[in-house]
């Protein structure tokens, strides 16, 4: 959602579930299980709970840093909030212009040129087709793709989609920033050029909301740490101390 009030997010009794099927098919009793589901057609479909009732509400200068095992609902409440899933139980709204920095190439149509993803990209975050068609010079430019750019993305390798993602990101000026983990794009020079081009990106956004396993970075980078456990928010507040408990707790686990 892109509007003109003051950038916010504000997630309400959050709940995501997903359908699961524990039979193994290649073995003869999943596969007589699977039979007999088709005909019976009685059970309802089993369900996992990634996220429980989750809230969080985030302002302007708030960098929130979240924190918690693999597994735990971190990335899953990212995705939610991108608006990737959308709730089986609460509310998401986010207020002002947003970018994900999450799986590189999410949301790309692979039967669309380059230039074509470009500009979708930036029509669903609400930008107008002159200002995205203006930046797409410098998005093909640092993406290093300019011989490819008409060219349907089903045909890109695997560094070019990571490059003209990341260079899509960066060129945005978003207000509300999600980031899953810090990864690599590309050789050393694109990395350096890119890291700086981030940092960049970020000192101008009024939000951030970063998955990461850099506690360091919490505690340095945040003014607020989330923990994440199970698919539920178990701490919240100040990073040095939401940080030393995921700290003990990972100790104790051994």
């Amino acid at each position: 959602m892109v509007d003109n009030q003051e950038p916010k997010v504000v997630v309400e009794g959050l709940s995501i579930r997903f359908r699961l099927s524990y039979d193994k098919a290649f073995t003869t009793a999943g596969r007589m299980r699977q039979m007999a589901k088709r005909v019976i057609r009685s059970n309802p479909p089993e369900l996992f709970t990634a996220l429980e009732d989750v809230s969080l509400a985030a302002e302007s200068g708030d960098i929130i840093g979240l924190i918690g095992p693999n597994g735990s609902g971190k990335t899953t409440f990212l995705r939610a909030v991108s608006g990737i899933y959308r709730p089986d139980a609460g509310t998401v709204a986010v207020s002002g212009r947003l970018s994900t920095l999450l799986s590189l190439g999410t949301g790309f149509d692979n039967n669309l040129s380059g230039h074509d993803n470009i500009l979708l990209s930036g029509l669903l975050i609400g930008m107008q087709p002159a200002e995205i068609e203006s930046r797409v010079p410098e998005i093909v430019a640092f993406a290093g793709v300019e011989e490819f750019i008409d060219v349907p993305m089903k045909y890109y390798s695997s560094g070019m989609i990571s490059r003209l993602s990341f260079a899509i990101v960066l060129s945005m000026e978003p207000d509300v920033v999600l980031i899953d983990e810090v990864f690599s794009v590309g050789d050393l020079a694109f990395k350096k050029k890119s890291e700086a081009a981030m940092h960049d990106m970020l000192s101008r956004a009024s939000i951030q909301l970063i998955v990461t396993h850099d506690l360091s970075l919490v505690r340095d980078h945040c003014n607020r740490a989330v923990m994440f456990r199970g698919g539920r928010v178990v701490e919240e507040g100040d990073p040095a101390d939401v940080v030393s408990s995921y700290e003990k707790w990972s100790a104790d686990r051994g």
